[in-house]
């Protein structure tokens, strides 16, 4: 995957020929003109999706690796902040969404498509979990069984304590997984399942 200025390209190595081959590029700017940086990408069901909800977008670009073929797809409708997004495998072919819908509450909500597929129309609110009001919470990764989001403190700017949680897709159970003291120069970020050979489980 090769993310240009205005454009992604997609290349695969086909067994067959023994060969890399190039699939269809697309066009960012048919999507959201003017913002070619997209945000964040997801994996789920065998596709790749990006967003934009940081730009108030409300459409997903969809690659389907079996395909190797780009499409659309809609967001559930709600106002998703800038906190971000997750898509997960919710399980019988169908996708589950994480996010927050409002700005002033730190509720998460988790939104399940009726009914399987790539790109469903039709949603439903599983759950919301009930966060901490004293604290940010922020999406940040997740896997096909964990959400990892962290955490900071509402009304610090400089040198707060950050917290770092998983929840489990399945059971929607929030644990803590690491705490630090929080410096501009001194980031922690998340590594999960990499390189596979060294763990012998999923962890985070």
């Amino acid at each position: 995957m090769a993310h240009c200025e205005t454009s992604l390209a997609t290349f695969y190595f086909s067994s067959s020929t023994d060969q890399w081959q190039a699939a269809a590029p697309k066009d960012l700017n048919d999507l959201a003109p003017g913002k070619g940086y997209i945000h964040r990408s997801h994996y789920a069901y065998g596709c790749f999706y990006w967003d934009w909800v940081n730009f108030g977008m409300k459409k997903l670009l969809l690659l389907n690796t079996r395909k190797m073929e780009f499409s659309t797809a809609d967001l559930p409708p709600g106002e998703w902040t800038y906190e971000g997004i997750a898509i997960v495998e919710a399980g019988e072919g169908r996708l589950g969404i994480f996010g927050f819908h409002c700005e002033i509450s730190p509720d998460l909500s988790y939104t399940v498509a009726r009914k399987k597929g790539e790109s469903p129309s039709q949603w439903q609110m599983e759950k919301t979990i009930s966060l901490d009001s004293r604290y940010k919470y922020f999406i940040k990764d997740a896997t096909q069984r964990y959400l990892f989001l962290t955490r900071r403190e509402a009304s610090s700017l400089y040198n707060e304590l950050v917290g770092y949680f998983s929840i489990d897709v399945k059971t929607l159970q929030l644990q803590r997984v690491y705490q630090k003291q929080h410096y501009p120069w001194n980031e922690a970020y998340s590594y999960i399942n990499f390189p596979p050979s060294l763990l012998s489980s999923r962890r985070i």
